[in-house]
């Protein structure tokens, strides 16, 4: 009976979410292509709209078939990419990685866990510094997002995986981002964990199988 009334929960979320997710792209399309004559300079956060919302609809109907479109994913750039989103809204994330992090996963899901973490980090860790560490760690391929905030409290370490759980009341979100992110994690036959002490910060480390035989490259920062 559960399994049948979560099956339903999702129906409804996917069709909810579908329409205006849809109505949105459409939007974003007809001002990334404006008529002959008009100006096109609008563009660049206009495709990245669009992007976006071709990427949640993507993410949406994939969570009911749970699909994973593997292919090699080079999470330098990845990583990259995300803080590069959070920096053009304004938040201040660093970056620390090396070059040529390969694996073999689905670039779309890779960047919303990614995403999901810096975001919650910015949310939780209040004004703290937030840093983001990709890096080779034998055979993984390890992606750590930490903040010198007040940390996670001891007794919900062990719970903030599971579904419907939110580490602060009055913080928005479904509490399903976490839950997810590890799905998507252990689908790649991956990791993620978290750890963290009171007043201390957090960090929360995604672990990948990295594709063998790259070349040990050297640790760039800004």
């Amino acid at each position: 009976m559960t399994a049948r009334l979560d099956k339903d929960r999702l129906a409804v979320l996917v069709h909810e979410v579908r329409s205006p997710v849809a109505a949105l792209a459409a939007v974003a399309e007809t001002a990334a292509a404006p008529p002959d004559g008009e100006s096109d300079a609008l563009p660049a956060l206009v495709r990245l709209a669009l992007s976006a919302c071709r990427a949640i609809e993507r993410i949406v109907m994939d969570v009911a078939i749970a699909s994973i479109r593997l292919e090699p994913v080079d999470m330098s750039a990845l990583v990259s990419d995300a803080v590069a989103a959070h920096r053009v809204q304004g938040a201040d994330v660093a970056v620390v990685l090396q070059e040529g992090l390969l694996v073999d996963g689905d670039p779309v899901r890779l960047l919303q866990v990614v995403d999901n973490l810096i975001a919650n980090a910015l949310v939780h860790g209040g004004s703290s510094e937030v840093t983001v560490r990709a890096s080779r760690n034998e055979d993984a391929i390890d992606v750590v997002v930490s903040d010198t905030g007040s940390g996670i409290p001891t007794d919900q370490l062990d719970h903030i995986f599971d579904a419907g759980v939110r580490l602060g009341v009055v913080t928005p979100g479904s509490g399903l981002g976490l839950a997810l992110a590890r799905a998507i994690a252990e689908a790649h036959g991956g990791s993620l964990a978290a750890r963290s002490a009171p007043g201390q910060g957090a960090a929360f480390t995604l672990a990948l199988p990295a594709i063998l035989d790259q070349p040990d490259t050297a640790a760039s920062s800004s």
